[in-house]
């Protein structure tokens, strides 16, 4: 019995044991070999994971890099043996260099700011580059060093860019001192004064603050260009506030108002001072001045669409009628300051009427006396000119106008059949930039001498090809064959074929025939190749490869290589503007001609917008920013090499946001870990 009672326990408890086996539940069964694939195989969160670790990684690393390549380009230009591009190259450096590591790129501002502030630099720099107007200094290429430093301290430390400006005004003044001549004798019979302008430190702080614009740094364009307010309302200023108040127009109308004020307050300013803060307000793109009696009504490019706020104008009306009513205005009111100060208030009166009536009784008063004191013949000639708020015509003019009314004139030139033939290729080559083919072909036709009109269908159609994007690119159709198809039986010469391929190529890449797309631009290169060495060459594969990129080709790599072995066989390349030149056979024959000396020939270059190298090495590095930068430093030139890696840190240092500068600072204090 005992025997028999424990085989007959084991055989109950196996039976439990197996039964319990079989018997699990679904989510037990389903539990097991999901936890066996979880431990083999990562999840969709841990590949996220994963790929954000590599991206960031790799990021720190590009950052890294691109920030020892600045840091190489400014030492490395401390050396080169032009001042001009060494203090450009090191400006530019510490500009991109200054959110990542502001020690070395002040230092390197700071370097290139004695560089041209040197004792004696400046017989140095003008007996190699003369200005290209000695009168004044503007063309002086130590003068456009000394702003391009500014201008760079101008964007990150206003305190530095102060103190650069302080000293650069010094020595402007001590310039101005060494040149001056006695003045004459006032002539009492001359106006009281002319327009305003600035002094010549004041036109190099706009010069600074334009480019500040230019650059899309407007706050920092409005901080340099605010110590102009001091001199006055003047043409130029106005101009600037304008061209800024396109960009932003906080910081235009906060200029305007504290120039308002300031004018407000200056017991010389005049009607003519009014006349010129009025144009923005009530006649935007036409200025009025009023001299010796005599009135000018000057047509300029309206820069703004949107109107003042009511506050601005509000203070506009307020100095409008301080100036035009206080007493002195009278006292002086006589021969030329009575006709501005009339012909102010004439014009200004309808505005006023609208937008400040409080002070229209006492300005009709003001105009009423003033009348009374001129002559009839001096009213007349004023009040035509009063309601005039634009010169512009209201219908759109033909662009060629000019060119065709001297092809229909009655002089001698345009009587000569070589001069006339002369002038229609002229109408043509203006009607091919502007894309008016029809025109262009019509003109073209009715040129008798064989080799002009020989000239003339070259400039249209080579033309038409380096524009085939915009002709092909319509994205609802694949016109990517017609292109191809136009740019292989164009009478063109190699270069332009080749830039006629490359685009074709990227209609193909936008429709995603890869492989169509890598075979033109096999073509293009081969074409490149057969351009003239030298610029053209390196032009042609420029635009080559720009399109290779844009269409993110695997062959964009080994058309840069091709491009950088023929830019280190050519000498003097220009770096930001390389173009397509043609000279045309077409000569002056005939002493009365238009726009030419005689026996000068005409010449057209392509694309309109130059092709920039620095574009270029900024394109390939947003692609890879380690490939472009191996690229760069395989240039032989020290200057082109230099020009290359900056763009091409630049480039890489642009794809972090604005929000992530500090922590890519940050990181490179740790030592990049």
């Amino acid at each position: 019995m005992p025997r028999k009672l424990a085989t007959f326990v084991s055989s109950v408890i196996a039976f439990a044991l197996a039964y319990a086996a079989i018997a699990q539940t679904p989510a037990a069964r389903d539990a097991s070999p999901r936890a066996s694939q979880s431990a083999t195989k990562p999840s969709a969160n841990g590949k996220s994971a994963a790929a954000k670790s590599a991206a960031a990684s790799r990021a720190r690393r590009e950052t890294r890099e691109a920030v020892a390549a600045l840091r190489e380009v400014a030492e490395a230009a401390r050396s080169f043996d032009d001042l001009y591009e060494s203090v450009r190259t090191q400006s530019d450096a510490a500009d991109a260099l200054w959110p990542f590591d502001e020690q070395t790129a002040r230092a390197a501002l700071r370097r290139a700011w004695e560089a041209v502030t040197a004792p004696g630099i400046g017989e140095k720099v003008r007996g190699l580059v003369p200005s290209e107007n000695p009168s004044d200094g503007v063309g002086d290429e130590l003068t456009a060093m000394r702003r391009i430093v500014i201008e760079a301290a101008a964007k990150h430390d206003r305190r530095l860019a102060e103190i650069f400006l302080r000293e650069f005004e010094r020595i402007l003044a001590s310039e101005q001192d060494g040149t001056r001549q006695p003045e004459q004798a006032a002539d009492t019979d001359t106006p009281r004064r002319g327009e305003r302008d600035l002094s010549v430190a004041g036109w190099q702080r706009l010069f600074i603050a334009r480019r500040l614009v230019a650059d899309g740094e407007f706050k920092r364009a409005a901080e340099v260009a605010a110590p102009l307010l001091a001199e006055g309302a003047s043409p130029p200023l106005v101009d600037f506030i304008l061209n800024l108040r396109a960009h932003d127009a906080r910081e235009a109308d906060a200029l305007y108002m504290r120039l308002l004020e300031r004018t407000r307050a200056d017991a010389g300013a005049d009607a003519n001072d009014v006349l010129l803060l009025s144009s923005p307000v009530v006649s935007p793109g036409l200025r009025a001045f009023v001299s010796g009696g005599d009135l000018s009504l000057t047509q300029y490019a309206r820069t703004f669409d949107s109107p003042f706020p009511a506050e601005v104008r509000r203070a506009f009306f307020n100095m409008a009628a301080t100036t035009l009513l206080r007493p002195t205005a009278a006292s002086r009111a006589g021969g030329s300051d009575a006709t501005a100060l009339y012909f102010a208030i004439g014009r200004l009166l309808p505005f006023f009427e609208r937008d400040a009536p409080q002070y229209a009784p006492t300005l009709h008063a003001r105009f009423a006396a003033l009348a009374a004191d001129l002559g009839e013949a001096s009213r007349e000639g004023l009040k035509s000119g009063m309601d005039t708020l634009s010169l512009s015509s209201k219908n759109p003019s033909d662009p060629l106008d000019s060119l065709l009314a001297r092809l229909s004139s009655e002089l001698p030139g345009a009587k000569d059949a070589a001069a006339r033939d002369r002038l229609r290729l002229e109408v043509v080559m203006s009607a091919a930039r502007r894309s008016l083919w029809d025109r262009a072909r019509s003109v073209a036709s009715e040129i008798e001498d064989a080799a002009i009109q020989r000239d003339a269908r070259l400039v249209i159609t080579t033309r038409q090809v380096m524009s085939i994007s915009q002709a092909y690119g319509d994205d609802e159709t694949d016109d990517t064959e017609r292109a191809a198809s136009f740019v292989r039986a164009a009478d063109v010469p190699p270069e332009a074929r080749a830039a006629g391929f490359a685009q074709a190529s990227e209609l193909a890449a936008r429709r995603g025939k890869r492989a169509r797309a890598d075979e033109l631009l096999a073509e293009a290169v081969a074409y490149a190749g057969q351009a003239e060495q030298g610029e053209q060459r390196v032009t042609a594969l420029a635009l080559v490869a720009l399109s290779a990129m844009r269409a993110d080709a695997a062959r964009a790599w080994e058309i840069l290589r091709a491009l950088v072995r023929e830019a280190d066989e050519t000498d003097d390349l220009p770096f930001e503007a390389l173009t397509f030149s043609f000279t045309l056979s077409a000569t002056n024959t005939s002493s009365e001609t238009f726009l030419n000396a005689p026996g000068v020939q005409l010449s057209f270059s392509v694309p309109d917008r130059p092709v920039s190298l620095s574009d270029l090495f900024a394109s390939a590095a947003r692609l890879d920013s380690s490939r472009a930068m191996a690229e760069a430093r395989s240039l032989k030139d020290e200057i082109t090499r230099a020009g290359a890696m900056l763009a091409a840190a630049r480039a890489t240092l642009e794809k972090s946001s604005r929000g992530k500068v500090e922590g890519a600072r940050q990181v490179l204090q740790r030592g990049g870990k």
